[in-house]
């Protein structure tokens, strides 16, 4: 394979024993057919489940064997078989390992000194939980004939959350009531490093029972060895096959310590199998139920940060290894609950230890780039630290597990997760690229559901990724990729439907973010200079913008005012008199308006999702603070507010407001009506007095920032042919929605309108055609597919 990496024999997923050499290699031949025309035959083929991908390779496999003449077929009818020929083939998530930092500098990083976090106690009270569940099963004497028998859980959360160093910290704490037996299957070149060997002397002629009874026999010594305490941390445990030797037999414990036995990396067992096609894993799994007696004191935990939870801990209909029988219960035999590590999060993203310090403190790369899982500052700050430039490209490596540079994206779940870190997408959690986003691309998993069908899946901030993401959004042919992506995603329910328009916009405001930006440092932009990156032909954002005065209002224009008042014949002296009286009244009343925030830095490098609360201020000055010492933008969850973002907006030295924006995808709008006085989408909904509470404005007033001025606001719609850009400035009687029913107050304040599209300065023309296409977008089943399959009755 690529680089000499991953060498499989595709030849031992046959059995030796029953068949020669020349036959294997035809089989494989066949195989490798079958998987071509099941690919070529089918569209979209990156895109659709594995278990799909195996029941069509077994139609094609059909068709190639007929063709061969061969009438035994039996030895093909293997569902695992064939699904372990398309993972080495496709060289899937169980081999590819991605990009890997060098040993000494995660010993260095490993070496840190250990902070605590609620998930110490909690993976011991999900431990004890699942022995209880465990032990309750086995009472009501239910058979061992899955995997969900066996007697361990599985440990679940992406790269660089701690799940190793977690462990390493259990086994360190002797005054626990625990012993910890640690073996890993990991690379040499990792950190902990391997200390497990499975002699491969005899892989073309192992079979199954042989290595069953092999690591059965071997965690029983290293149990045993534990128990007497013999156990050598830098020990190298070597697994010899073909031995009779028999495993010793079990001590019960008559101390009150538990033995947890740890399995990591437990990836690389799923890529390997004995002669009689079972993968090594599945055997490792088979062994553990041979200690059902011991599970009191003695409990299995495996762990992998390149597998996903459907292989480590599968559902029943997808376990090979599960032979239903009469009157077996569902619930008894589903495999017991993974756990799932989030709360080391927390340890470098204390909100208030991070504005104790100053907004140029916290864009200092050093500061920045810690912010997020535990990795990137152990990274950062170990015996042998990583330089921030390092961490950052290393950061882009990990979110495409990839090991080059190449700033193209290809792949699908690689834009899937480049889009989410940025745009802050909502993903599907039944979708089939959850699985792989967890364990290859970054993504967090929250929640997994028992029956293993559907995970829910996030990327929570994590400013060195979405630094590093920026990279592959300058590139051009990667937004055009992107969008037409996204229209993918939206089309089979990978990302929610309902919030096409939303994710163009933010798609819009990133890209002018990091034009306005430049290079891939952090760095403030001043309000305007980000403004004008929205300039278009026909719609001159930037002479408008200077048309603003102190206020924050356009300047008056006699003529205009002029003609916006003619009710009267110009031509006649004594009317345009008249006009100008009316005229200067106007400015006369409108001498000490309310000021707007027209100055400020604005500073994001990707968006954030502001969850409903039921209790608590949600919008508030230190949660801008906050989101701009992190480089956020806020979605706002729909609801009663009127607005869709809030971006923090820097006015004094730590003195913050907010840009708001609308999101608008109607067809029926018009820059005319939009910039009307009666128009409440530009008027009062961009109104601190509309979209904040009192509890939220109190915050702001606390902080001395000044509620009469008004925040900056924009208002995109993009459903419209139309381009064109205004400001609504006019005088409006609206209700407050926090006033009495039927109140009014008189707002005055401005909203920067831009109709349609053709944001050619952000994008290819190629690109802003296919996002055209994105915002005209319906999935409606084609005509021929409507015919067939009549959804509606009548003539």
């Amino acid at each position: 394979s690529e680089g000499g990496q991953h060498q499989h024999d595709f030849s031992s997923l046959f059995d030796v024993d029953a068949i020669d050499a020349s036959q294997r290699q035809s089989y494989v031949t066949m195989l490798g057919e079958a998987y071509e025309r099941a690919n070529s035959a089918t569209e979209n083929w990156g895109e659709i489940p594995r278990a799909q991908k195996i029941g069509r390779m077994i139609n094609q496999l059909d068709n190639v064997l007929q063709e061969s003449g061969i009438t035994d077929t039996d030895i093909f009818w293997d569902v695992e078989r064939v699904g372990a020929f398309l993972e080495i083939r496709e060289k899937s998530d169980l081999v590819d390992h991605g990009p890997r930092i060098g040993q000494s500098a995660a010993a260095s990083a490993f070496g840190l000194g250990y902070t605590g976090h609620a998930d110490d106690s909690a993976f011991l009270n999900h431990l004890e939980q699942q022995r209880e569940i465990y032990l309750e099963r086995k009472k009501r004497g239910t058979e061992s004939c899955a995997g969900g028998n066996a007697p361990f859980f599985a440990v679940i959360q992406s790269s660089g959350y701690g799940k190793s160093r977690l462990i390493s910290q259990i086994s360190a704490c002797r005054d626990q009531q625990y012993d910890v037996i640690y073996w890993t299957f990991a690379s040499k070149q990792a950190y902990p490093p391997k200390n497990v060997e499975i002699s491969e002397l005899q892989f073309n002629s192992l079979r199954r029972e042989a290595l069953e009874k092999a690591l059965h026999r071997e965690i029983s010594v290293a149990v045993g060895n534990a128990q007497s305490g013999r156990q050598a941390d830098s020990e190298t445990i070597f697994i010899q096959l073909g031995t009779n030797t028999k495993p010793p037999p079990m001590q019960q414990r008559t101390d009150q310590k538990r033995i947890i036995f740890v399995v990591d990396e437990a990836s690389e067992l799923l890529g390997k199998f004995t002669s009689d096609g079972v993968s090594f894993y599945r055997a490792l799994r088979t062994a553990f139920t041979k200690f059902e007696t011991e599970a009191s004191w003695l409990f299995f935990v495996v762990m992998s940060t390149f597998s996903s939870i459907t292989y480590l801990s599968p559902e029943l209909a997808m376990d090979p290894s599960f032979k239903p029988y009469s009157g077996y219960d569902d619930v008894n035999q589903n495999p017991l609950n993974p756990f799932i590590l989030g709360s080391s999060f927390r340890v470098n993203n204390d909100r208030h230890a991070i504005l104790t310090k100053t907004v140029e403190e916290c864009h200092d790369p050093q500061c920045l780039y810690s912010m997020g899982r535990p990795l990137w500052k152990a990274l950062l700050t170990g015996t042998t630290p990583m330089l921030p430039h390092k961490l950052l490209s290393y950061g882009r490596k990990k979110l495409r597990n990839s090991t080059d540079n190449d700033p193209k994206l290809t792949k699908k779940e690689e834009i899937l997760a480049v889009l989410s870190v940025r745009l802050c997408l909502s993903i599907s959690p039944t979708s089939w690229y959850v699985p792989s986003l967890v364990a290859c691309h970054m993504g967090t998993a929250l929640s997994i559901s028992e029956d293993r069908m559907s995970m829910v899946v996030t990327y929570p901030s994590e400013p060195v990724l979405a630094v590093g993401a920026k990279m592959f959004m300058k590139n051009q042919e990667n937004i055009g990729r992107m969008i037409s992506a996204l229209q993918d995603f939206l089309t089979h329910g990978a990302v929610d439907r309902g919030y096409k328009g939303e994710l163009i916009v933010r798609l819009l405001m990133t890209l002018a973010m990091d034009k306005a930006m430049g290079s891939e440092e952090v760095k403030e932009v001043q309000l305007k200079d980000y403004l004008v990156q929205f300039d278009r032909d026909g719609a001159d954002l930037g002479e408008l913008i200077n048309g603003l005065n102190n206020n924050g209002y356009k300047q008056f224009d006699v003529e205009e005012e002029l003609k916006k008042l003619k009710r009267l014949n110009l031509d006649w002296p004594d009317s345009r008199a008249m006009l100008e009286e009316k005229l200067e009244e106007k400015k006369r009343n409108r001498a000490s308006p309310p000021l707007m925030y027209a100055d400020g830095r604005v500073c994001f490098t990707h968006f954030v999702y502001l969850s409903k609360s039921t209790q608590g201020e949600l919008i508030t000055h230190d949660l801008l603070r906050y989101a701009y010492r992190r480089s956020a933008a806020i979605v706002v969850e729909e609801g009663p507010r009127g607005i869709d973002k809030v971006i923090p907006l820097r006015v004094e030295e730590d003195k913050f407001v907010g840009l708001v924006v609308q999101d608008k995808n109607r067809v029926s709008d018009t820059l005319q009506s939009l910039t009307r006085a009666d128009n409440p989408a530009t008027h009062h909904k961009v109104n601190v007095e509309y979209f904040l509470t009192e509890g939220e404005k109190k915050t702001f007033r606390d902080a001395d920032v000044d509620l009469k001025k008004h925040w900056p606001a924009m208002l995109f719609a993009i459903g419209v042919d139309e381009i064109g850009a205004d400001v609504a400035t006019q005088l409006e009687q609206k209700r407050s929605r926090h006033n009495s029913v039927g109140g009014t107050d008189r707002f005055d304040f401005p909203c920067i309108v831009l109709t349609g599209l053709d944001y050619f300065n952000l994008m290819s023309d190629e690109a802003a055609d296919r996002l055209k296409k994105l915002r005209n977008f319906e999935f409606v089943p084609s005509l021929q597919k409507r015919e067939d399959i009549p959804i509606t009755y009548g003539s």
